[in-house]
């Protein structure tokens, strides 16, 4: 069980850790995640965002992710909303039922600053495969997340969630890969 993610984090950092800008662990009861993600074409109000991410559950299920965003975050600066819109690649392998499968969804987020003392962000995010960008033995993923975020100090975030990853099987079941409250850190380099 640790070996694996063990094996998936070391090749997610490998993949991404020479681009990385940031890196980001959300843990809960259940789950736990780690991303790696990077910032390329910054302009006055645009940025392109990849990056990667392993999440290992309680039920042995590992999912894989690959994402490629276009928003408006500016780094160090305040903003009231923030959007961007992209796509994410899944790779999951599920452990009950036994399936393996590939999905590609859209979506995306929107983020609506809260002004204070300690600059707060509450962060909304969706994305959906339908059957015709899901193959293997599944035939939609769909994920969802709200989020308060907290800038503790300039480059460190910390944040607490509710999320759910939820994937369809081929047998019409639904398989929740991640359902409840996290809580995480995302550093900024």
């Amino acid at each position: 069980m640790l070996r694996r993610l063990a094996l998936a984090t070391a090749l997610t950092l490998t993949a991404f850790g020479t681009q990385a800008t940031e890196l980001e662990i959300a843990v809960s009861d259940a789950m736990a995640e780690i991303k790696a993600s990077g910032r390329t074409s910054q302009t006055s109000n645009q940025a392109t965002q990849f990056g990667g991410s392993v999440l290992y559950n309680e039920d042995k299920d590992l999912l894989g992710s690959l994402f490629l965003q276009i928003n408006n975050r500016v780094d160090g600066r305040w903003q009231p909303v923030t959007f961007g819109i992209g796509t994410k690649l899944w790779v999951g392998s599920l452990d009950r039922p036994d399936e393996d499968f590939i999905a590609l969804g859209i979506g995306g987020d929107v983020g609506i600053g809260i002004p204070a003392q300690i600059p707060m962000a509450i962060v909304l995010q969706g994305y959906i495969s339908p059957n015709i960008t899901t193959s293997g033995d599944t035939d939609r993923v769909t994920e969802g997340m709200i989020r308060l975020e907290a800038e503790i100090t300039r480059g460190a975030h910390a944040f607490l969630g509710y999320r759910q990853i939820q994937a369809r099987s081929s047998d019409y079941r639904n398989v929740r890969i991640d359902d409840g409250l996290h809580v995480g850190i995302r550093l900024r380099f």
